[in-house]
């Protein structure tokens, strides 16, 4: 099975993050260029861990078990893309995203934690953890250099916004099915982070 481990953000992220997937939306694009995310399903990975055998499950409950971190708050600000590039430097866009404004930190600490554990269980090394929330990813080339730059004016708009607060209490193993319709998460272990 296909499986992560990530902090699912509350409804009032979701919410608002659906309100801003709805601006860029009404920018007119061809259709199909931008795949946004399902807004009821945005998270912070934290650890990508692809295919896991059934019987590695155990495993990884019983490591991130062992994880000790205190919850913190997560304030998220500011709509970005990548690859990273000025706005009027930048010639493609992959992937629309949401920055974080506090409790980076304490995420980069968490995500160094659980790198540790699955690390142990043989998983590979990520070579970089970049927090951010992914609003949408570009699947095909813009129509037209007047499509990136309406897209690169949005994200010029909101670079600002404030998207919301919230306290980050769980880490959550997920399985994650691939459909037609796009993935489908099912949680598979909850692990509350305690003071």
């Amino acid at each position: 099975m296909r499986a992560f481990i990530a902090v699912d953000l509350s409804d009032g992220i979701r919410t608002r993050i659906a309100e801003l997937q709805h601006e860029f939306a009404g920018l007119g694009l061809t259709q199909g260029t931008v795949k946004f995310v399902d807004a009821r399903q945005t998270h912070q990975t934290v650890k990508f861990l692809g295919e896991v055998p059934d019987d590695g499950v155990e495993r990884i409950k019983s490591a991130l078990a062992g994880i000790s971190q205190k919850p913190f708050e997560l304030e998220l600000r500011g709509v970005g893309f990548f690859p990273a590039a000025s706005l009027d430097k930048a010639r493609n866009i992959r992937v629309i995203w949401v920055g974080m404004e506090t409790g980076e930190e304490q995420l980069k600490s968490l995500q160094e934690d659980v790198e540790s554990a699955m690390h142990a269980l043989g998983f590979p090394f990520e070579k970089r953890f970049n927090a951010h929330v992914t609003l949408g990813r570009v699947k095909r080339p813009f129509r037209s250099r007047g499509e990136l730059r309406r897209v690169l004016k949005k994200i010029g708009e909101l670079q600002e916004v404030e998207v919301g607060k919230m306290l980050v209490e769980e880490l959550k193993l997920k399985k994650s099915t691939l459909t037609s319709q796009g993935p489908i998460y099912e949680d598979l272990y909850v692990k509350r982070l305690e003071a």
